[in-house]
């Protein structure tokens, strides 16, 4: 039951689209079911082999025979000697019961008669009422506060986390955290196509011009631009995680770069552009006296459709200067796409675009807004940041009636982080499913499977709450461990749930009786030997393995034992003693109603 339960419980986890979580669900599952064919094949024969080895008087490994098999043999001389049967027999008999009882030494009598006395004691301890009281007090408010700690969990994974600790890239990120004093680039980006965006722009056009800049008196105070500086220097940054700063409009810039009146645009007699070249006085004279791109008489806006590809393609790729701050190849450079490519990166052999041609290509097709990131945040605040965006993104789709979307160089990580709760709840809800329905099909009792699945998500929100305090944050191994602490469960709870079902007589004798059958079994059997194997990991030297490994495994570790060797005899107890009183007290009124009444003179 324990086996199945874990490996359905897991393989609903390899459903996930995080890789993490489907490979490490997909593997755990394989490793309980190849574990499971072990024990019922390979585990068994050893375990005969040695119950053999035992009997046969041979101790471990020296193979010598025993002297308590000695005193048990008889002393009749040489006749009784050669009629004896072999010391190991090669036939593959099963043991009688009294030779497995002459088999068991004194040393170990007297170890099981103290464990025995050890669990009666405790057993007995928690039938006190006032012990269940406590109990079940305690179980009650740790429970609350941990669904009260897991509402502030934080999200992420750390990228120091996952270094050794001596590495050198944990000084470079602390250092990062230290003196970076910018965050990240954030891009709002229009796409032809996108959306209920139209296929072309048709950007001389004064309606679509209106929506995209924000110095004109013909720009919109919903402008695209306006509202990027509206976010950017009058939000509160604490909310829009968006540093204050200059924000950049490109078609403003691109009017003032192909103004007449400016040094920004200026072609030679063969009308190709002639670029900006700092720290030549002669170069920058000529250049002043050639022609400009547009005739003085030209007032933009708009700007000559003629001339609107082959002025863009230059200020695209052209650099700022001390003469002209409008170099659109300083301020935007990969931030524009024509006829849905990246403008070439400009060299010396670079064609030289000329005026009246189609520059670079026949239509723009993309182009983006950039802010910039408050410095030094959190992965908590990464992530309120993207879902921010996404939702400025969202209302400026909505107000402008131009479809945008958001990107950024973190956006890529954090991607998961946006659903990290919902597919949480979703995984972890079928595991626990997949857990009720196997024990109830195992048990046959849809209560006792109740109490299993109970049991296995007290045990996860438990886990939950212990998370914050020690640091661990929810991310895609965490659900993974949860997923594994609620497969766990079963480990702790289903052994005593099918005892305490087999028990007779009340509430607390059923407890006693089914502690007795499987509570050294779970002590030394499950809690010791993985406490064991889970201080191998103290010793790695990565973060991960301490905080999402041993931290984790231990915490599931421990609440499992104590859910399944504290709560859960206290709690089927109660009820079973609760259910009786009202069974007894329902037969008692049904018996005093059809018993006959008789009349006294």
């Amino acid at each position: 039951m324990a086996s199945a339960a874990e490996s359905v419980a897991f393989a609903f986890g390899s459903i996930s689209a995080m890789p993490v979580v489907l490979w490490f669900a997909a593997m755990a599952c394989c490793a309980v079911a190849i574990n499971f064919c072990f024990q019922m094949t390979l585990f068994l024969s050893v375990l005969t082999l040695d119950k053999r080895r035992e009997l046969s008087g041979k101790y471990d490994i020296i193979f010598k025979r025993a002297s308590y098999v000695k005193a048990h043999a008889p002393a009749a001389g040489l006749q009784t000697q050669q009629t004896a049967e072999p010391l190991v027999s090669l036939e593959p008999k099963t043991p009688a019961p009294e030779d497995a009882r002459r088999s068991v030494t004194p040393e170990n009598r007297t170890l099981t008669d103290v464990l025995d006395h050890c669990v009666d004691v405790y057993a007995s301890f928690l039938t006190y009422k006032f012990v269940k009281l406590v109990v079940l007090l305690a179980f009650l408010g740790w429970t609350l506060w941990s669904i009260y700690s897991m509402e502030s969990l934080d999200q992420g994974l750390p990228q120091k986390e996952a270094m050794p600790s001596d590495s050198y890239m944990i000084e470079y990120f602390n250092a990062l955290d230290v003196y970076l004093a910018t965050g990240v680039p954030v891009y709002f980006i229009v796409e032809t196509g996108y959306g209920r965006n139209p296929e072309t722009w048709s950007l001389n056009d004064e309606s679509v011009e209106t929506i995209f800049c924000k110095s004109k008196d013909i720009c919109g105070t919903y402008s695209i631009p306006n509202i990027m500086n509206a976010l950017a220097n009058h939000g509160d940054k604490a909310v829009t995680h968006i540093s204050p700063g200059t924000t950049y409009s490109w078609m403003d810039d691109y009017w003032g770069f192909v103004n007449p009146d400016s040094e920004c645009c200026r072609v030679d007699s063969e009308g190709a552009y002639a670029p900006i070249e700092s720290g030549n006085d002669t170069y920058t004279t000529l250049r002043s006296e050639a022609d400009t791109c547009l005739a003085t008489s030209v007032t933009v806006p708009p700007v000559p459709e003629a001339q609107y590809m082959s002025l863009f393609s230059m200020f695209a790729t052209a650099s700022a200067g001390t003469s002209c701050s409008y170099g659109g190849g300083s301020i935007y450079r990969g931030q524009f796409s024509i006829d849905d490519e990246p403008i070439p990166t400009v060299n010396a052999s670079t064609p030289a675009v000329r005026i009246n041609s189609s520059g670079y290509g026949d239509e723009i097709t993309a182009w983006s807004y950039m802010v910039t990131g408050t410095s030094n945040p959190t992965q908590q605040q990464y992530i309120d940041s993207y879902k921010q965006n996404l939702a400025a993104a969202e209302w400026i789709s909505e107000k402008t009636g131009v479809d945008i979307w958001v990107y950024s160089l973190t956006y890529v990580y954090f991607e998961q982080y946006l659903t990290v709760i919902e597919d949480a709840y979703r995984l972890i809800g079928l595991a626990l499913a997949a857990i009720f329905v196997i024990t109830t099909l195992y048990l046959g009792n849809v209560f006792y499977a109740l109490a299993i699945a109970l049991m296995a998500t007290n045990l996860v929100v438990l886990v939950l709450g212990l998370m914050q305090p020690l640091d661990i944050m929810l991310n895609g191994l965490s659900i993974v461990n949860l997923i594994i602490a609620a497969g766990i469960a079963v480990e702790f709870c289903g052994h005593y749930v099918r005892f305490f079902a087999k028990a007779q007589g009340t509430g607390d004798e059923r407890a006693r009786d089914a502690l007795r059958q499987v509570f050294t079994s779970v002590i030394f059997g499950i809690t010791i030997t993985k406490v064991i194997g889970l201080s191998v990991l103290t010793l790695a030297d990565s973060r991960v393995f301490k905080k999402y490994y041993f931290r984790m495994y231990m915490m599931v570790v421990l609440c499992g034992v104590l859910n399944g060797m504290l709560l859960l005899p206290v709690l089927l107890s109660t009820i079973t003693d609760v259910r009786n009183f009202f069974f007894r007290r329902g037969s008692q009124k049904t018996e005093l109603r059809s018993a006959p009444v008789t009349r006294v003179d």
